[in-house]
C-alpha cells in the first residue's frame, strides 16, 4: 500500500534501497526508483545500518532502528531523494494547516563549509536543510516548533528508510552568519537545522531512560522530579546518577575538551601516577570517560578500575577506551573493593559534582580502598581564580540553570568550585597527607577564551580576543601569581 505525493510514491512500509552483497545465484531486490543493483555491488550505506536490500521496515521498526549519524561519506545524495524527503515534510502536521514554513536546502559544498563554524556538522554533511517559520505567525501555543518538529521527523524517518543518516542538530553557534549566508529576512527565523548524507558510522542503539521516571498516568507525579539549580546541595546522588544519565545521549558533543586545560590534566595526571609506580589503578566518578581514557593510554600496562553513578553512564566511558579493560564497580557511597586493594585513585574535578556530605564520603571510601603508601591524585576547580567570576558573569547573562552550569570537563549536573582550604580539610579528614601541590591557568587561556564565549552575541563573543592577549601578555608573571590558577592539582598520601 503506498501514498502518492506529488511525483513520488512513498510507502507506508518503509523499504530499505541498501544494495546488499549477495552469492551470484541470487537476485537483488530493485531499490527504491526500480532499479535493481549490479551484481557484486559493494553495500551502500543502508547496509552500513544494518538493513540488507528489500527488507521491508514497518513504522515500529523504523523508529527505533533509526539514529542520529554524525559522520557521513562524500557521496552526494541525488536531487531526487532530497526532493524526495521535502515532499515528506509537506506532509506532515501544520497547525491549522496553514503550512507556513520554509525549508531552504543546502548542498552547494563551498556555502557548507563556510556555514562550518556557525552551524556544527554542516560542513561535514551532504545536505542541510533548515526549517523557517515567519515570526508573524503560528507563535502562540508554540505552533511554529511543533509544525516545524512534526516535519523534521517525517525527513528523518524517511531518510532512514533511504540508507541515508540523519542529524536533527539544535546548536547554532552564529545566527547572524547563518541567516546572512542564507539570505534570510528580518521576519523568518530558524528553527530546526537537519543534515542528511550517507552514514559513515553504524552507531549502536543508546540506553533509553527508564519509562517510570518519564511517563505519568492521569496526572503528574513529582517523584522523579529533578532540581534545575545548579548547586550540588540542591541535589541527591540518585538524582545527579538520573540527571547524568539522561544526559550522556548527547555524547559526541563530549569528545571536545579545552585544549590546553586536557593537556596540562593529562599531562599532571601521567607524571603523578608514574611516580607511584601504581600498577592497579582507580578512577573515581569518570563520568564521560575523558580521563579515564587518558590514564588507560599514559598507564598501558596498569589494571584499571573506576566507580560511577549508573551503567549508562560507566558504559559511555567504558566505550572510550578502544578494547582496553576497565572494570566498573557501581557507586552508591560505598566502593565495592576490598581495603588497600589499590596502588592510586584519580579524582578529576568530580568532587565539584557532589553535595558536601558526599564529597567526604568518596574521599573516606578511596582512602579505604587505597594500600598503605599508595596515593590519590586529585584535579579541581579552585574558587580563588577567574573562574568564579566567569561563572557570576554568566549567571548574569541568563545561563542560571543547571544545564548550563559553568564546569570543566567531564562534567553534567550541578557544579561549585571549590576553595583550596576546603579540598585540604576533605583530605586530611579522610586521613590522607598532601604530599605536592600544583596550580596552573591564573589567567583564561586563548582556547578557553573562545570557548566560553562561543554561544553568546557579538558584543560577548568579541570579549575573546582581549581576553586571550592579556593571557599572552602577562604569561612571564604567571609562576608569580599561579595561587589564583584555575586548575590545582593535588597528590596525597595515605600513610
Amino acid at each position: 500500500m503506498s501514498l502518492p505525493l506529488g511525483n513520488c510514491v512513498v510507502p507506508l512500509d518503509f523499504r530499505m534501497t541498501a544494495i546488499e552483497e549477495k552469492p551470484a545465484s541470487a537476485t537483488a531486490a530493485p531499490n527504491a526508483h526500480g532499479a535493481p543493483p549490479a551484481n557484486g555491488a559493494a553495500p551502500s550505506s543502508g547496509a552500513l545500518l544494518g538493513h540488507p536490500e528489500g527488507v521491508v521496515l514497518d513504522v515500529p521498526s523504523a523508529i527505533r532502528t533509526r539514529r542520529t549519524i554524525r559522520r557521513w561519506s562524500d557521496r552526494p545524495v541525488p536531487d531526487e531523494i532530497v526532493k524526495e524527503l521535502l515532499e515528506c515534510a509537506l506532509w506532515a502536521p501544520s497547525a491549522c494547516n496553514m503550512q507556513l514554513w520554509t525549508f531552504i536546502v543546502v548542498t552547494d559544498a563551498q556555502t557548507r563549509q563556510s556555514l562550518g563554524d556557525a552551524v556544527p556538522f554542516a560542513d561535514k554533511a551532504q545536505v542541510c536543510i533548515f526549517i523557517c517559520y515567519d515570526t508573524r505567525f503560528s507563535e502562540g501555543s508554540h505552533a511554529n516548533i511543533q509544525s516545524a518538529s512534526a516535519a523534521v521527523m517525517n525527513m528523518l524517518l524517511r531518510a532512514h528508510s533511504l540508507g541515508l543518516g540523519g542529524f536533527w542538530q539544535a546548536t547554532i553557534h552564529d545566527r547572524q552568519k547563518l541567516r546572512e549566508t542564507i539570505g534570510l529576512p528580518p521576519d523568518m527565523e530558524v528553527l530546526s537545522t537537519t543534515l542528511f548524507g550517507y552514514p559513515a558510522e553504524n552507531p549502536s542503539a543508546p540506553a533509553r531512560r527508564d519509562p517510570s521516571h518519564l511517563v505519568h498516568w492521569q496526572r503528574f507525579d513529582p517523584k522523579f522530579t529533578l532540581p534545575s539549580s545548579p548547586d550540588p546541595e540542591d541535589w541527591r546522588l540518585e538524582q545527579i546518577a538520573d540527571y547524568q544519565q539522561a544526559r550522556i545521549r548527547a555524547g559526541p558533543k563530549y569528545n571536545k575538551p579545552i585544549k590546553s586545560e586536557y593537556e596540562a590534566v593529562r599531562g599532571y595526571l601521567g607524571h603523578a601516577l608514574r611516580r607511584t609506580g601504581a600498577k592497579k589503578v582507580l578512577d573515581l566518578l569518570p563520568c564521560t570517560g575523558l580521563y579515564l581514557e587518558a590514564i588507560a593510554q599514559e598507564l598501558p600496562e596498569a589494571e584499571l578500575h573506576f566507580v560511577e553513578l549508573g551503567k549508562q553512564v560507566a558504559s559511555f566511558a567504558q566505550a572510550r577506551l578502544a578494547g582496553r579493560n576497565a572494570t566498573y564497580h557501581e557507586y552508591h557511597g560505598t566502593i565495592d573493593l576490598p581495603d588497600g586493594s589499590v596502588d592510586a585513585a584519580t579524582c578529576v574535578f568530580r568532587l565539584e559534582n557532589l553535595p558536601e556530605a558526599d564529597r567526604e564520603t568518596l574521599l573516606r571510601e578511596a582512602y579505604r580502598v587505597v594500600k598503605p603508601g599508595g596515593a590519590l591524585v586529585i584535579a579541581h576547580i579552585n574558587r580563588v581564580s577567574y573562574f568564579e567570576p566567569m561563572r557570576l558573569v554568566r549567571r548574569a547573562l541568563g545561563r542560571r540553570d543547571v544545564q548550563y552550569a559553568l564546569h570543566t570537563d567531564p562534567s553534567l549536573g550541578p557544579f561549585t568550585a571549590l576553595t583550596p582550604g576546603e579540598v585540604d580539610d576533605l583530605a586530611e579528614r579522610a586521613g590522607f597527607r598532601i604530599e605536592h601541590e600544583h596550580r596552573v591557568f591564573p589567567l583564561p587561556p586563548e582556547d578557553e577564551a573562545k570557548h566560553r564565549v562561543r554561544t553568546f552575541h557579538n558584543a560577548v563573543s568579541a570579549l575573546q580576543y582581549p581576553i586571550s592577549a592579556a593571557y599572552r601578555v602577562t604569561r612571564p608573571l604567571h609562576p608569580t601569581i599561579k595561587s589564583l590558577g584555575k586548575i590545582r592539582f593535588l597528590t596525597l598520601r595515605k600513610p
